[in-house]
């Protein structure tokens, strides 16, 4: 765990799976918020648990925010000092990456994952019954088109992708899961994939 000061304010980080996280209590604290209305409004995905000693050294089960979560419980604050608090809590995550060597490509695939489970739960909102068969679906469609793309004869899976696959990939991702929300919301009789393929040609 690190423990950085803002404004007089403790902000503890903890490295929660890989990533660094910080300490929700902290956060709202600094930026005069309650903890519980911000946990009701982000999504689950953003917020987690871990153990963490208290002033009397007892382990206790908090709230922790990922980068994305601490991000949008900012957008929540009237403070003026809110958005220095942004540009200070980016100097400082970006920081503690480079103390334990994680930089560049490794930071943009932390970035892309939380990208994909957005972009999923959009797709499972936009359905309503979304399926693990419609997730698989859009993601082949979107990996496909990358491949097509960049003009490979085989479709390359994502966890092969470099990193200005995965970034054209995100937009096709997210183009991808907005087609399929409007052909199920309007009875659209079109195909997702051609239109998302023929789209994404290579020039």
């Amino acid at each position: 765990m690190k423990t950085e000061q803002w404004n007089g304010y403790p902000i503890r980080f903890v490295d929660h799976e890989g990533e660094w996280w910080a300490v929700l209590a902290d956060i709202a604290n600094a930026l005069g918020l309650n903890q519980r209305k911000i946990k009701q409004r982000l999504p689950r995905e953003v917020v987690s648990k871990h153990p963490i000693k208290d002033s009397k050294n007892r382990m206790q089960e908090m709230l922790i925010v990922n980068e994305f979560g601490i991000y949008e419980t900012i957008f929540s604050s009237r403070k003026k000092e809110a958005k220095a608090f942004k540009s200070w809590i980016f100097e400082v995550i970006k920081n503690l990456r480079q103390a334990t060597g994680l930089e560049g490509f490794e930071v943009f695939r932390m970035l892309d994952k939380e990208h994909q489970k957005q972009a999923m739960k959009r797709l499972s909102d936009g359905l309503g019954h979304a399926s693990q068969v419609d997730h698989i679906k859009a993601n082949t469609i979107a990996n496909k088109a990358v491949s097509n793309l960049y003009g490979l004869p085989k479709m390359v899976k994502k966890n092969e992708m470099s990193e200005s696959m995965l970034k054209d990939r995100e937009a096709i991702l997210d183009e991808t899961v907005e087609l399929m929300t409007v052909k199920e919301r309007y009875g659209l009789p079109i195909s997702v994939s051609q239109a998302i393929y023929n789209k994404n040609k290579r020039a």
